[in-house]
């Protein structure tokens, strides 16, 4: 359990991944404090998923738990959600200095902080994990590829080592597609509105693009391509739209209108809505198993899984984040610490799953409630570990590195507040 120490000690080394703006380490830092329990819900929603198809929950429409089979087998939304959050957090200060407010971040230190806050714990989990399961990870050409997370490029290795890390392979493709888009995009002048409009056309351009590479993926019958970057590229688009929002709210120094006012201040209405977009994946009656979807299926759940994470992440990012039962909700301290280490659970689940699903472990055949339950536990500490002796000692080198101490917050009353 966190002590109040280590837990404002481990939120501080959290908010260093993202929140700070390289080519000016002294300019105001705006905090996302809702994010973290996001985050939590997210790993411990593709828990949910995976052991539901571990235990045959969502292989039927007649499955077990009470007919929550199609209910559980679409909580891999929490993927999309991750990938909504990235694009957010790492777009917002690129766009905050192209439309004035700061400097633009270096570079090479935006790549070098991703390289740190990614690979060192996915080594550690993938190196343990091949010895643990006995994974084969093939020749040294395959080793190369699993531990560079390129391994979603080649059909023999897609869903090879661990399986969970084709999204990392698809995260790292997004940062270094990243700066290529801002050196493009954030060359134009203008007005403060004639800029936010050519970020929403570009990225209007981005999020169809992605809709359509996963339809023509589908409609060419591929079984490898919906890990890329291209097949995804619509939901960090959305992440990056949001980003355009918040960043434009600030430099205005007002509070946005529109929808975007009334998700900020009804943050219970938008996850109802999300919950709605759920409930129409599920009637979507998507295949179960390895049977391919239609066309419209692939590309109708592509869509509202984005809806969702947008749903869900945008009241974090708009409206005043001291207030409403839902926010509350998401920075209930034990929340808050699960979602500081989610980035281990989301590596240890499966190893950890796998483990207690093998014949003659202590669970023995374990129900889809009991495995969930205690793979949470389970991978919760091994990620715990990870984190303090791994995962916060980097973190903190990079930050010691890269920012003065005594960096002064300004409150915002009327804006987001940001956590990275």
């Amino acid at each position: 359990m966190l002590t109040d120490q280590t837990y404002d000690a481990a939120i501080e080394a959290a908010r260093s991944e993202a929140i700070f703006t390289a080519g000016d380490p002294a300019a105001p830092v705006v905090r996302f404090p809702t994010f973290e329990g996001i985050r939590a819900l997210c790993a411990f929603g593709v828990l949910a998923y995976h052991a539901g198809t571990f235990t045959g929950v969502t292989w039927g429409r007649d499955a077990s738990v009470g007919g929550l089979g199609p209910w559980i087998q679409h909580l891999n939304v929490g993927v999309s959600i991750f990938f909504v959050l990235s694009g957010f957090l790492l777009f917002r200060p690129f766009v905050l200095a192209h439309l004035g407010a700061t400097a633009r971040p270096r570079i090479r230190s935006y790549l070098w902080r991703r390289l740190v806050r990614i690979y060192p714990a996915y080594w550690v989990a993938l190196f343990l994990s091949t010895l643990i399961l006995d994974l084969d990870l093939g020749d040294w050409w395959g080793h190369v590829r699993f531990y560079s997370l390129t391994q979603i490029y080649w059909g023999d290795t897609v869903l090879g080592g661990l399986v969970q890390a084709w999204t990392l392979a698809t995260e790292v493709s997004f940062y270094l597609f990243l700066p290529v888009w801002v050196l493009v995009v954030c060359r134009s002048g203008g007005t403060v509105a004639q800029r936010v409009r050519q970020h929403y056309a570009g990225l209007a351009v981005l999020y169809a693009t992605g809709l359509v590479v996963r339809g023509m993926l589908r409609a060419g019958d591929h079984s490898i391509g919906y890990g890329t970057l291209a097949a995804n590229c619509d939901l960090f688009a959305i992440g990056m739209a949001l980003a355009v929002a918040s960043a434009a709210a600030q430099v205005r120094g007002r509070a946005p209108g529109g929808l975007a006012r009334t998700v900020g201040e009804q943050p219970a209405l938008a996850w109802l809505a999300a919950a709605c977009c759920y409930a129409g994946v599920v009637s979507l009656r998507y295949p179960y198993g390895f049977d391919p979807p239609s066309v419209s299926q692939e590309v109708v759940r592509e869509v509202l899984f984005g809806f969702v994470a947008a749903l869900v992440v945008a009241p974090g990012v708009f409206g005043r984040q001291d207030r409403g039962a839902l926010r509350r909700v998401l920075r209930w301290r034990p929340l808050v610490g699960a979602g500081i280490v989610s980035y281990g659970i989301y590596l240890w689940h499966l190893t950890v799953m796998i483990e207690l699903d093998e014949p003659g472990s202590w669970l023995s055949s374990p129900s889809f409630v009991t495995l969930t339950l205690a793979t949470a536990v389970i991978a919760t500490a091994i990620a715990a570990v990870s984190w303090f002796v791994v995962e916060r000692p980097l973190l903190q080198r990079v930050r010691r590195r890269r920012r003065p101490p005594g960096p002064v917050d300004e409150p915002q009353p009327q804006t987001p507040v940001e956590q990275g």
